[in-house]
């Protein structure tokens, strides 16, 4: 049975069609299944398997194994070669070089493989687009970490506890040591990543990169090799190398092009050994305006009338990791003056701003949040900025900072606006103190937004719908499928929600009668507050985000 045939047979033509496409390829003499794929009437998504299955060549799913692939199956076939005939090594075993393929007709190809690299070919069928997705990942994307690894492993190191310090430290200066940290943060700064993980397990090394506030797989060093990367990164970091039981925390740079990073690390302890965490910084990048954090007309608006006042405190609320320091520099950024003293007492120092006067805090010393505010307003401040309240007695500091003429930002953790308020009152704060010095709070959320790349229309089911209270509005959706550029995700990026709550005479009453914070946010939404997952769903309306998204990040606001 002809390919023509084949495909009416299994309903990918109809008949008209195959006689149009009949009717081109006397013309043009080119394969049939390009032809039914150029006039639209077959996609590749479709072709790909039913080739497979009609010349009884097992088809493999390429997105789901391209990162799988190991380099040095890669180096086997040049790119230019590789982009040529949309071919891709997969793996060689026992002389034995598999590709996948999307045309399983194409010996020039194969006989080619086999001339340049000397193997005997096993072909796989697999999607266009996925080849070329997975061919741009693999010679682009794919990390050079593991050039000069095998020199190394092949030097018979195996370090374990009774490893000596300097023994260790000789063997972090190793140049495919050190080249294999640089590169390696090198790699995760190339793939957004705010965080690097490596983590021992009992026979093998984990490494994750956070993307987006999700963590991702990647591919890890050999088991041998740890204990030197880790000497490499506690030096460093200016850490013991010889202490392995406790948690050490350090910081250093790292100079990245034009740019300085500024990185964090922690190690830890665990039953395999230590585990360390890099939180990278791009100290290099250029601080957002409000519009960019995510701000629409309307809050940012209203969030600029509050950062511009003389006086008062302004609160930035949501949990670890949603953003919080990020606004607050972004707010210090748009009101920064050299006509104003501006002072920061943060935990840690992230980001240098050289318009500030910036200080840490260390318990270790008794310097603290409260010590350092008392110390700060007798240094004659126009602006406080207090990384965290975190007690009473911090809360009423900044209370009092607030009332003397002093503008003052700070966060609280807290799910949503209306939660801080009553965060404060639980601290043993006055309800009059807080009507007195608070002029808002902005609560946030950090969402990932679809993936430019590969962003699509599609059809969302009713009960997410229903979830998001949108009845039967005519919206359209989108989602990213998922590419190299996304890590398959479907997201690239993130966005802030935003929840911003002002103070009038009519909820200082309600904050003097000591009420619950859904009463004070009832009564901020007669004021014309939007809330989280209200500024979620614009956004989702905007087409910037997903449905999925806005549940994920806004349940626990709603709830």
């Amino acid at each position: 049975m002809k390919i023509g045939q084949a495909l009416l047979k299994n309903g990918l033509l109809s008949q008209t069609e195959l006689d149009t496409a009949l009717i081109e390829q006397k013309k043009t003499k080119e394969r049939f299944g390009d032809i039914v794929i150029k006039m639209g009437f077959v996609s590749s998504n479709k072709m790909a398997p039913f080739l497979a299955s009609f010349f009884n060549i097992p088809f493999v799913d390429i997105k789901n194994i391209y990162k799988a692939i190991k380099p040095d199956a890669v180096a086997l076939i040049p790119e230019e070669m590789a982009r040529r005939f949309t071919i891709l090594p997969l793996a060689l075993e026992d002389k034995l070089l598999t590709i996948a393929m999307f045309d399983p007709l194409d010996v020039v190809a194969e006989d080619t493989v086999k001339i340049k690299t000397g193997y005997k070919v096993k072909a796989r069928v697999a999607i266009e687009q996925d080849l070329h997705e997975a061919i741009e990942y693999c010679y682009h994307q794919l990390p050079r970490l593991k050039e000069n690894i095998d020199d190394y492993v092949s030097s018979e190191l195996q370090p374990g506890k009774t490893e000596e310090s300097e023994k260790l430290r000789i063997q972090a200066s190793d140049p495919p040591v050190v080249k294999y940290v640089n590169s390696l943060i090198v790699q995760a700064l190339n793939s957004d990543a705010s965080d690097i993980h490596l983590q021992p397990k009992q026979d093998k090394v984990e490494l994750r990169f956070r993307i987006d506030g999700v963590l991702y797989d990647m591919d890890a060093p050999p088991k041998s090799m740890l204990a030197a990367i880790i000497t490499r990164i506690k030096i460093l970091a200016d850490l013991d190398i010889s202490e392995r039981r406790l948690p050490q925390d350090g910081r250093f740079k790292l100079k990245v092009g034009a740019g300085e990073i500024d990185i964090r690390t922690s190690s830890f302890p665990i039953i395999y050994g230590e585990s360390v965490v890099m939180r990278l910084l791009n100290t290099s990048s250029p601080l957002l305006n409000l519009e960019q954090l995510g701000f629409n007309a309307f809050d940012s608006e209203r969030y600029r009338k509050l950062i511009n006042m003389p006086y008062g405190l302004i609160l930035v609320t949501g949990p670890t990791g949603s953003g919080k320091t990020t606004t607050l520099y972004s707010s210090l950024n748009e009101i920064k003056s050299s006509e104003k003293n501006m002072i920061t007492l943060e935990d840690p120092v992230e980001y240098r701003l050289p318009f500030i006067q910036q200080s840490q805090v260390n318990s270790g010393i008794g310097f603290d949040f409260a010590r350092g505010l008392r110390s700060i307003l007798r240094q004659d401040p126009d602006v406080i900025m207090v990384g965290e309240i975190r007690d009473r007695e911090t809360a009423e500091i900044a209370i009092h900072a607030s009332l003397t003429g002093h503008l003052v930002f700070s966060t609280l953790h807290t799910n949503d606006a209306a939660g801080a308020i009553v965060r404060l009152i639980n601290m043993g704060v006055e309800p009059f103190l807080i009507t007195s010095s608070l002029v808002g709070v902005l609560a946030q959320r950090l969402a990932r937004c679809i993936c430019p790349s590969c962003r699509k229309e599609y059809k969302v089911n009713k009960s997410v719908l229903a979830g998001l209270a949108l009845g039967k509005e005519e919206l359209a959706f989108f989602k990213g499928e998922g590419c190299p550029r996304c890590m398959r995700s479907g997201y690239k990026g993130r966005i802030a929600f935003f929840e911003l709550l002002t103070l009038n005479d009519a909820m200082r009453g309600i904050i003097l009668s000591r009420t619950s914070s859904e009463e004070i946010k009832r009564q901020a939404k007669l004021g014309g507050m939007k809330t989280l997952r209200e500024s979620g769903i614009e956004k989702l309306k905007e087409g910037i985000t997903t449905p999925d998204e806005v549940l994920r990040v806004t349940q626990e606001a709603v709830e």
